[in-house]
C-alpha cells in the first residue's frame, strides 16, 4: 500500500485549462474569434462586383473658362496697312482679300465670312461697298444688298435707286480705285470706316472719301445702308490723304 505522503506527493495539482478563469477567457475568445469570421463572411461578400456607382467627379476650386465675351475681343485699329492682304480683279474693281480676315466664303457676286475685329470690318467695308455698286451689276449688288445690309427702309431705297440704273459693267479704269482707310470709330458691335477712293477725273489730284457703317449681326459684318439710299450723303471730296492711311493695289 502507499502511504499517504506518496498518494499526496504524487497527487497531481488541479489543471490550469480547467480554471475558471481561464474558462471565462476561452469562451470570450471563442466569441471573438466568431465575430470576425462573420465580419470576414460579409467583408468577402462586399468585395463581389456590385450595380455600378458613377464615379464621383472632383470639384476643382478653378472657375470653369467662360465664354469670350464681346470686351475680350481685339479693339486695336490698324495704323499701317494690314499685312497678309492680296488684291484680285473682282467685276472690274480690286478688292482685298486676306486668309486671317476673310471673306471665308466669296465669289464673282459675294463675299462674306469676315473676321470679327477691326481688319475684318475694314475688309468687309472695302468689299461690300464695291459689291453694291450699280457697275458690279444685278447679280453681284442683289444678294449683296438682302443678305448683307440690314434691313431698313434705306436699304429699300438703295435697292430702288439700283434697279433703276441701267445694266452697264464697268470697265478697267471706269471705277475710282481704293487709296486708304480712316477708322472713325470702332467696338466688337459697330465700325464706322471711311474709305478713301481716287477720283478718275480731273487733272487735279483729288480723292473722295465715303464714311461707312458696320455692325456685327448674326457672326459676320453687316452694312448699314446710307441715308436715304444716297452714297453721295456720305461722302466728301479732299485734296490730300492726311490723316489717311494709304491702302489699295499696287
Amino acid at each position: 500500500m502507499r502511504s499517504r505522503n506518496y498518494e499526496a506527493d504524487y497527487a497531481e495539482e488541479p489543471s490550469p485549462w480547467t480554471r475558471p478563469g481561464f474558462v471565462l477567457a476561452a469562451a470570450l475568445l471563442l466569441v471573438i474569434v466568431a465575430l470576425g469570421v462573420v465580419v470576414a463572411v460579409r467583408s468577402g461578400d462586399d468585395d463581389e462586383p456590385g450595380p455600378a456607382t458613377p464615379p464621383v467627379a472632383a470639384v476643382s476650386e478653378t472657375p470653369a473658362a467662360q465664354p469670350q465675351t464681346t470686351g475680350e475681343l481685339p479693339t486695336a485699329v490698324p495704323t499701317t496697312a494690314p499685312a497678309g492682304v492680296t488684291w484680285q480683279v473682282v467685276r472690274g474693281t480690286a478688292l482685298p482679300f486676306s486668309d486671317r480676315a476673310g471673306p471665308r466664303d466669296h465669289s464673282d457676286t459675294q463675299a462674306k465670312g469676315f473676321a470679327h475685329a477691326p481688319e475684318g470690318a475694314l475688309i468687309a467695308a472695302a468689299q461690300l461697298t464695291s459689291r453694291v455698286g450699280a457697275a458690279a451689276g444685278r447679280a453681284s449688288w442683289e444678294p449683296t444688298l438682302t443678305r448683307q445690309f440690314l434691313p431698313s427702309a434705306d436699304r429699300d431705297r438703295l435697292q430702288r435707286a439700283l434697279e433703276a440704273e441701267p445694266e452697264q459693267p464697268a470697265q478697267p479704269g471706269d471705277l475710282a480705285p481704293l487709296a486708304g482707310y480712316l477708322y472713325q470709330s470702332y467696338s466688337p458691335d459697330t465700325a464706322v470706316i471711311g474709305l478713301a477712293y481716287r477720283a478718275v477725273n480731273g487733272a487735279t489730284a483729288r480723292w473722295f472719301i465715303v464714311t461707312t457703317t458696320l455692325r456685327w449681326s448674326d457672326g459676320d459684318w453687316k452694312m448699314v445702308a446710307p441715308p436715304g439710299g444716297a452714297w453721295t450723303s456720305l461722302s466728301r471730296t479732299v485734296t490730300d490723304l492726311s490723316g489717311v492711311v494709304e491702302w489699295g493695289a499696287r
